[in-house]
């Protein structure tokens, strides 16, 4: 009762219920220099949100065009594939396509009708599918670092296994991959996004796992939950050797109705790039 009385005082009067208690000089400059130190700190913080406010309005407000954003992905495709990467008839379309979607650029949709692709919108995330090898894991990657939203790949295989090793109260695993990837203040490497989104690199090459007997679809999970909260569209996207019917099979029709609903269906083709 008493600690409820008095987190209802006012400052000045806490303070005058320890008049009693006399402080030495260097005890009032011991007090003086902690609160000090915790209001630079306060300031320091506000400092921080400011100057991550402005680079984020600069970067983000300010949308890449589409050549911008052609030009970043050109020189990202030099430094992490080397000549490796190339350009060529079967994933130039695909190419153009997403370089006007990471630049909120509405040709986009166009492209994409024309390409075949069922009901395009910005709205949706990116489903890459294709045979093996034709190259979808690299244009993820290569697209990860984009002004539009940044994104982290993790691979289904992966995100299946941890489920089984550590169950779902596993808080770095399965609970994280559920929400936006909080990034770090003032991050450059990310375009100063708040949050990062997810791709889940080659859907359907993991098994339905089980941790104390509890069998469990565990992509699918992931889907409809970030689905339920809202965490998809931009901020969630995949992979896949499946076609869409293979899709269905695997993850069942009501994962599916929820995939053609949150993904651009968009198919990559070609050969065997391995080879």
């Amino acid at each position: 009762m008493e600690q409820n009385q008095i987190s209802k005082l006012s400052l000045a009067e806490v303070l005058e219920s320890y008049k009693n208690i006399e402080l030495t000089e260097e005890e009032m400059m011991e007090a003086v220099l902690v609160a000090k130190q915790k209001k630079e700190k306060l300031i320091h913080e506000a400092e921080l949100i400011m100057r991550e406010d402005q680079n984020r309005r600069l970067l983000t407000e300010t949308r890449f065009s589409y050549e911008q954003t052609k030009g970043l992905m050109l020189y990202r495709a030099e430094q992490l594939f080397s000549k490796r990467f190339v350009l060529d008839a079967d994933n130039s379309p695909v190419f153009e396509m997403l370089c006007y979607y990471f630049s909120r650029d509405e040709k986009f949709i166009e492209l994409a009708e024309n390409y075949g692709v069922e009901l395009p919108t910005m709205k949706k995330g990116i489903l890459l599918a294709g045979n093996f090898g034709v190259g979808k894991s690299w244009i993820m990657k290569l697209f990860q670092k984009n002004q539009r939203q940044v994104y982290y790949i993790r691979y289904a295989k992966e995100i299946a296994n941890e489920y089984s090793l550590k169950g779902e109260k596993h808080k770095d695993a399965e609970d994280s991959l559920e929400n936006k990837f909080k990034n770090p203040m003032n991050d450059s490497s990310v375009f100063y996004h708040k949050h990062s989104g997810l791709c889940i690199d080659d859907l359907g090459t993991e098994d339905i796992k089980a941790h104390y007997s509890n069998k469990k679809n565990v992509i699918g999970d992931l889907i409809e939950i970030r689905y339920a909260k809202g965490n998809t569209g931009i901020f969630l996207h995949a992979s896949t050797n499946l076609s869409s019917s293979e899709l269905k099979e695997f993850y069942g029709p009501r994962v599916a109705s929820r995939m053609r609903e949150i993904f651009n269906f968009i198919e990559l083709a070609g050969e065997d790039r391995r080879r």
